[in-house]
């Protein structure tokens, strides 16, 4: 069916409430709700319920949640056994200054590139007392753990998002008549083409090394570092105590590991509390007991972000039944040729991902769309594969409730809203500049 204008109304409908409330759950919960009494009228709950437990009933959806919750009980177990205090001594005596441990941060983003949510849960979990420590506020060690977590899987050709892309861009037979050989080989031939993680990237390094400055929420946060308060409202500011940072490496270490072997990351996570259990009872940082307290304990502690990555996935499979994507392409088709093409496609992924959170699922349904509309137009095919991957990173970066955007806040222990509108100013800049060079690119490529 469709719903016109309509369409557009539930991801309205959220922007101006999370703006209002700076409230991400209620925000989610509000804007499936308006999709489904658009769509079912005054009988929308029970159709409301029965999407909850279907996504609550998703393999996919189910894996997230397990891993999201495992790595919160993960984290109490560091945090108690003192491995994550002992990490931050030893980071904060060879990182004296601001700029030397934000780069610190964005060079170990880079290095975990297998997976974003390996990157982001890893670096916030080691930096973020030492951010402590020198008075760093919270927002900007978010900030960098985002803005290198999706960027630099996407311009990397050994992580999950390449073989995501590489996967749906070879279905089309356009795709294989590049020439390429395969998908991850057409892939790799876009990445320098892949401008907004390359400018994400870019303006993180500057960020971090000072040249950039501090915009809008982000410059609030360093006054109110100032005025001696490094953490934003709500978050805990306790003083390190004396640690031993092989209670950090060994777990951290086997997590990254795992993650590499066997490429699945529930499996690693697993693992890794497993060893936790071995090695903290043996070198008596714990008792049995002490372990599953804090294993329960920290399962808990991550049920808000649970219930927001749930929400998120009700409003995807909600603007998915709206058929929010075709909708908006639909409507900006007659004003397209080749040369605009790579950077309307570019703004309209970014902004549908940014609207919906469904950054993997906008560009499954965008690319059968794109791909011939590219070809009849006598576009540039490479430069607009290149350029549904930017906006798809942008959507992951800048989306006020993705799954990114969620855990890098609940990594760094700051409201959700407070990261997502800090970050925003950077993340608007790359996605300015990024247009421009698809503009430019379009005209002259």
């Amino acid at each position: 069916m469709d719903y016109g204008i309509l369409t557009l109304l539930p991801p309205f409908a959220m922007l101006v409430f999370a703006i209002k409330t700076k409230k991400s759950f209620e925000t989610l919960v509000f804007g499936s709700l308006v999709a489904f009494i658009i769509t079912d009228g005054i009988c929308f709950l029970a159709p409301w319920c029965d999407m909850l437990l279907e996504e609550c009933s998703n393999a996919d959806n189910q894996y997230i949640l397990l891993l999201c919750g495992l790595f919160g009980s993960l984290i109490f177990l560091l945090k108690d056994a003192k491995g994550t205090m002992g990490f931050s001594q030893f980071m904060s005596k060879v990182c004296k200054t601001e700029p030397m441990i934000l780069l610190t941060s964005v060079v170990m983003g880079i290095i975990i590139f297998v997976d974003d949510y390996l990157n982001i849960m890893t670096v916030g979990t080691c930096m973020n007392d030492v951010c402590d420590e020198h008075r760093i506020p919270r927002e900007s060690l978010a900030y960098i753990v985002d803005s290198t977590s999706a960027p630099m899987c996407a311009l990397v050709p050994f992580s999950t998002w390449a073989v995501f892309y590489a996967g749906i861009f070879y279905t089309e037979q356009s795709v294989i008549d590049l020439g390429y050989g395969s998908g991850l080989s057409t892939y790799i031939h876009a990445i320098p083409l892949m401008f907004y993680p390359i400018m994400a990237l870019v303006l993180t390094f500057l960020f971090a090394a000072g040249i950039l400055p501090k915009l809008g929420p982000m410059k609030k946060a360093y006054e109110r570092v100032q005025l001696g308060d490094c953490t934003p409202v709500g978050a805990s500011n306790k003083h390190m105590e004396e640690g031993d940072i092989i209670d950090f490496l060994v777990p951290i270490g086997v997590l990254i590991g795992g993650t590499i072997i066997t490429g699945d990351m529930l499996i690693a996570i697993i693992a890794t509390l497993f060893v936790c259990l071995i090695f903290y009872l043996v070198r008596k940082k714990m008792n049995f007991d002490r372990f599953f307290e804090l294993f329960m304990a920290g399962f808990a502690d991550m049920i808000p972000v649970l219930a927001i990555l749930l929400s998120s996935f009700m409003v995807r499979n909600a603007c998915g039944r709206m058929n929010l994507s075709e909708y908006v392409i639909s409507c900006v088709k007659p004003i397209l040729n080749a040369q605009i093409l790579p950077c309307i496609i570019f703004l309209l992924i970014a902004g549908l991902t940014f609207v919906t959170s469904s950054f993997w699922g906008i560009e499954a349904i965008s690319i059968p769309i794109v791909v011939p509309l590219c070809m009849a137009l006598g576009g540039n095919l490479l430069l607009v594969l290149a350029s549904v991957v930017s906006g798809g990173v942008f959507g992951s970066h800048a989306c006020f409730y993705s799954d990114a955007t969620v855990l890098s806040s609940v990594t760094c222990k700051i409201d959700n809203i407070d990261h997502a509108m800090t970050q925003l100013p950077y993340a608007v800049l790359g996605a300015v500049l990024s247009a421009v060079a698809y503009l430019l690119c379009g005209f002259f490529l």
